[in-house]
C-alpha cells in the first residue's frame, strides 16, 4: 500500500484512551474496596432482644467454612490467645470482644472459640447477632 506523498507513516501509539481507562478503573475500585470488608458471606443467628452495640472492642469472626478472622485479618485458632493476650496488653481501654459466628456454625465451636478468648484474659465477651422475631421450635431435634 503506498502512502500519499508528504505523509509519513503514523508511528506512535496513543496512551490517551489507556490513561482513561485506567483512570476509570481506580475510581471504580475506590468505590468497591470498602464493599470487600465483609466479603464473606455470614449468616448471624437472630434475637429478638438484640441490644444496640457500641463498638469499643475487638470483632472476631467465625464463617460457615470455620474460618476464624480477627476484625478482617483471617488468624490461626493455636494464635488467637496470644494475639488477643498482646491486644489486651496494648489497648488497656479497649475490653470488649465480640463474636461473630454464622448461625450454621456447631455450638461446641463457639464454645471453644469463647473458652480461647477468656483463656487470653478477656471476661467481655458479646456475641453479635441480627435484629428480627425469636425463632421457636418444638422442642429437641432427634
Amino acid at each position: 500500500m503506498k502512502l500519499p506523498e508528504g505523509r509519513a507513516p503514523l508511528s506512535e501509539i496513543n496512551v490517551t484512551p489507556l490513561v482513561d481507562v485506567f483512570l476509570v478503573l481506580l475510581v471504580i475500585f475506590m468505590i468497591t474496596a470498602p464493599v470487600l470488608r465483609h466479603a464473606f458471606e455470614l449468616s448471624l443467628p437472630t434475637a429478638a432482644t438484640t441490644p444496640t452495640a457500641t463498638k469499643d472492642g475487638l470483632t472476631v469472626r467465625l464463617d460457615g467454612k470455620g474460618t476464624l478472622m480477627v476484625e478482617d485479618a483471617p488468624i490461626e485458632r493455636s494464635e488467637l490467645a496470644a494475639f488477643l493476650t498482646d491486644w489486651r496488653a496494648a489497648s488497656p481501654d479497649a475490653h470488649a470482644v465480640y463474636i461473630e459466628a454464622d448461625a450454621s456454625i456447631a455450638y461446641g465451636e463457639v464454645v471453644r472459640l469463647l473458652d480461647d478468648i477468656r483463656s487470653a484474659g478477656i471476661s467481655d465477651v458479646g456475641i453479635v447477632t441480627r435484629p428480627g422475631a425469636r425463632e421457636t421450635t418444638n422442642g429437641p431435634s432427634r
